[in-house]
C-alpha cells in the first residue's frame, strides 16, 4: 500500500465495509474506503472476484478542480453489486442501488471523480471502462408517469456498457442504453438509446460523431 492511499484510508470504514459484506474473508481487506466516503447504507449484497487486499477502492484519487474536504462520495446499497476485478470509484463519486437493483463492474473499472451511478434494475460495465467526472448513469426515472387513461408509462431498463469504453466528463447515460465495446462517449453528451457501432465517438444527443478511431488501453 502506497503512502498516499494510507493517508486517505479510513480504517474504521474499511473494516466495517469488509466485515459487513464478507465476514471473516473480509479481513483480507479487498475493499479500501477513504475518509471522505460516506457508507450511507451497507445493505444488499456485494461479491468480489477474489479476496485480494485493496482490489477495490472507494473514494480515493485527486482531481485538481475538486476539493477533497467537501466532495464526499456515497455508498447506498439495497441491491446486489458484483466486482469482477479491480475497480476504482474515485473522489466524490456516488453509488445508489435500489432494492432489486444490480450493478456489475468489470475488471479495471475506473471513475476519475464525482460521478453518479443510480440503479433500480441493472447496470453492467465491461472490462477497461473509464468514466470521467460529473457523469450520471441512471437506469430509472425513480417516479411513475401516467397517460390520460392512468396507465403507467414509466419503466426501468437495463444499461449495458461494453469493454474498453471511455465516457467523457458531464455525460448522461439513461435507461435502456447499450454501448458496444471499443467506443468513446464525447464530453457533455446525453445518450438515451442503443448503439451498434464500434471504434467510434458517440456524442451530443445520440449521434455518431466519428468512426474508425484508433486509441490505446487504460494503463
Amino acid at each position: 500500500m502506497n503512502f498516499k492511499i494510507l493517508r486517505e484510508l479510513s480504517v474504521i470504514k474499511t473494516l466495517r465495509f469488509n466485515w459487513r459484506y464478507f465476514k471473516w474473508k473480509g479481513f483480507k481487506l479487498p475493499v479500501f474506503v477513504s475518509k471522505n466516503f460516506l457508507l450511507k447504507n451497507t445493505g444488499g449484497k456485494v461479491e468480489v472476484s477474489e479476496y485480494k487486499t485493496g482490489l477495490i477502492k472507494l473514494g480515493f484519487g485527486s482531481i485538481g478542480i475538486f476539493d477533497k474536504r467537501y466532495d464526499r462520495g456515497i455508498w447506498e446499497n439495497s441491491g446486489h453489486v458484483i466486482f469482477s476485478g479491480r475497480s476504482d470509484i474515485g473522489l466524490g463519486s456516488k453509488v445508489s442501488i435500489g432494492t432489486g437493483g444490480k450493478v456489475c463492474f468489470g475488471d479495471r473499472f475506473s471513475i476519475t471523480a464525482k460521478s453518479e451511478i443510480v440503479c433500480n434494475k441493472e447496470i453492467v460495465f465491461g472490462d477497461n471502462v473509464l468514466i470521467s467526472w460529473d457523469c450520471l448513469l441512471m437506469d430509472t426515472d425513480w417516479h411513475d408517469i401516467y397517460d390520460k387513461d392512468r396507465n403507467i408509462t414509466n419503466f426501468d431498463a437495463k444499461i449495458i456498457i461494453g469493454d474498453h469504453v471511455w465516457i467523457g466528463c458531464r455525460s448522461t447515460i439513461l435507461k435502456g442504453v447499450i454501448i458496444p465495446s471499443n467506443n468513446v462517449i464525447a464530453a457533455n453528451s446525453t445518450i438515451s438509446k442503443e448503439f451498434k457501432v464500434t471504434d467510434s465517438i458517440i456524442g451530443g444527443a445520440n449521434k455518431v460523431l466519428k468512426e474508425n478511431i484508433q486509441w490505446g488501453d487504460i494503463q
